[in-house]
């Protein structure tokens, strides 16, 4: 259902290209990877999840007074390619991995009790950055607006380096919508999904 909504989503851009790019998300483990290790959405199919909660929350804010007036300057199909595209950079980046942690209860001779479990590590098959990535792949596959390349790069807004800060500050005050998208990003891990 999720995979249906998700490529619905992105057809409905009428993107030159979109079909391709498409092709290369089907081929690749976007629809199985998890959104990270251990902060969000850490499970399998997480990074589809996280994609469409993230659009969810820059739609919305089409009904906040204080964006309407911006978004009258944002085509929809903009909010589309931003919010699920922001973390392409996250495809062949995550392997699954045998685990170990605390369970919380003590064994009789006074030591923690360790269970294994299934988790992930990153293995960064493409090491290009993370934003510069997502926007690099999907690149090759269609054009993107000036808005949306700067969104999508600067999407972590904060958490760049602070070498980056300056150009963070001058892309949010530059293009709105990198705004947008990197709240809509915060919003969605941290509102709507789970730690895990």
């Amino acid at each position: 259902k999720m995979i249906k909504q998700f490529e619905e989503l992105l057809l409905s851009t009428k993107r030159e290209g979109i079909e391709a790019l498409l092709e290369f998300i089907r081929k690749s483990d976007f629809y199985t990877a998890p959104a990270s290790t251990r902060f969000h959405s850490c499970h399998e199919g997480g990074l589809l999840e996280h994609s469409l909660n993230v659009y969810k929350c820059l739609k919305e804010k089409e009904n906040n007074t204080m964006w309407a007036e911006v978004y009258k300057d944002i085509p929809k199909e903009s909010l589309i390619i931003c919010a699920l595209l922001h973390d392409l950079c996250k495809t062949y980046f995550y392997v699954p991995t045998k685990k170990s942690r605390k369970t919380g209860r003590t064994l009789s001779n006074g030591k923690p009790e360790w269970e294994d479990y299934m988790g992930y590590e990153i293995d960064d098959k493409i090491p290009l950055g993370h934003g510069e990535k997502s926007v690099m792949i999907a690149s090759k596959y269609i054009e993107l607006t000036n808005d949306e390349l700067y969104a999508i790069r600067f999407h972590m807004g904060w958490s760049e380096p602070k070498e980056v800060y300056n150009a963070v500050g001058k892309a949010m005050a530059k293009h709105k919508l990198v705004l947008a998208l990197h709240e809509a990003d915060q919003e969605a891990t941290y509102l709507l999904e789970e730690e895990c």
